[in-house]
């Protein structure tokens, strides 16, 4: 005889293919939770679905479009995301940690709050996202498309954004201290309160900053001016008459 314990939760629904989770969806079962760790949804589509806190560890997702899906707190991480398609979904405080999204598109997804810890999204589409609070440290997003996008308040420590394009993106308070600049282009860009520390960048990218600097970062206390200033190589505070 089988004992019911009233208010028990019933056990995340276990998925590991395509169909699986295409025959979960059509017969309307919960998705909140569900464990997809391992799974294999390479070119799946599953645009608008509900997810929220589902695990995609080291799920393969190649190619999956799941364009406006919830997928709060979701946990990606070393995932495989190469081509996948998020555009629009709701991606907030999930977790990327060592996932490899390589053209990966996210563009106007919600992702505040969000943790891309030593992952890699290379040649990816992050415009118009918002990444408020989020953590993109120690990640390598190489010539990835951040144009509009919101990075308020956001960890870009030690992040590599070589050559990525950054126009009209708002990084008012993040914190970019040993992140890579360079290559950027930084038109119409917002840095009020930005932290510059020790960050890499050209002569020319440097000087155009200054020339916009202001305010001081909440969270490190350090003046974004003078962070810019003080990453500055000796012959480049010398051209500046900064001693």
């Amino acid at each position: 005889m089988t004992t019911s314990f009233p208010g028990k939760r019933p056990d995340p629904i276990r998925i590991e293919t395509t169909r699986e989770l295409s025959e979960a969806i059509k017969n309307k079962q919960s998705l909140i939770g569900a464990d997809l760790a391992d799974a294999s949804l390479a070119r799946g589509l599953f645009d608008k679905v509900k997810m929220p806190k589902a695990s995609f560890v080291k799920a393969n997702l190649r190619g999956v479009s799941m364009k406006e899906a919830d997928l709060r707190l979701a946990n990606f991480r070393r995932a495989e995301m190469e081509r996948g398609n998020f555009s629009k979904a709701d991606l907030r405080g999930a977790s990327f940690g060592q996932t490899v999204g390589d053209y990966c598109n996210l563009s106007q997804a919600k992702l505040d709050k969000s943790s891309f810890q030593n992952s890699r999204f290379n040649s990816a589409d992050f415009k118009q996202v918002s990444l408020i609070a989020a953590s993109l440290a120690e990640g390598n997003f190489f010539e990835s498309n951040f144009k509009e996008a919101v990075l308020q308040r956001a960890n870009l420590t030690s992040c590599s954004l070589v050559s990525c394009d950054l126009t009209g993106a708002d990084l008012r308070q993040a914190n970019l201290t040993d992140a890579n600049l360079q290559g950027c282009t930084l038109t119409n860009i917002l840095i009020d309160g930005a932290d510059f520390s020790g960050t890499k960048m050209s002569d020319e990218q440097r000087e155009f900053l200054l020339s916009i600097a202001s305010g001081t970062n909440e969270f490190t206390g350090q003046d974004t001016a003078q962070t810019l200033q003080d990453s500055m190589p000796p012959k480049q505070r010398k051209l500046f008459g900064i001693f």
